[in-house]
């Protein structure tokens, strides 16, 4: 991808499709799955996440996900709470990645 082109979530669900190399996969197959992917990465990062907040912050998060937040708000919700959000993310999503695909 370029330099100036955002990755996003579902190109990351795209990518893992992609990558665990389905065979038999339908358009309404990819559909749901991609979906799965999404709610289950989400899951996936909101658990790593809360392990490096304060109690504070936890309830701080809670409150925000009782709102049904963005995923831009969550971003920046992250970003504000943890040093070196951007690494975080990048190994909580590798290793999603790593799990998903069965290489750990």
């Amino acid at each position: 991808m370029p330099d100036d082109q955002v990755y996003t979530l579902d190109d990351y669900a795209e990518t893992l499709i992609r990558d665990k190399n389905y065979q038999t996969l339908t358009q309404d197959m990819h559909v749901e799955l991609k979906k799965d992917i999404l709610r289950r990465v989400q899951d996936f990062m909101i658990s790593r996440v809360i392990t490096k907040l304060s109690d504070d912050q936890v309830k701080e998060m809670n409150m925000l996900l009782d709102t049904d937040p963005t995923d831009q708000q969550v971003q920046d919700f992250v970003s504000s709470s943890l040093n070196n959000s951007s690494e975080f993310i990048s190994d909580t999503l590798f290793e999603f990645r790593q799990t998903y695909l069965g290489l750990i």
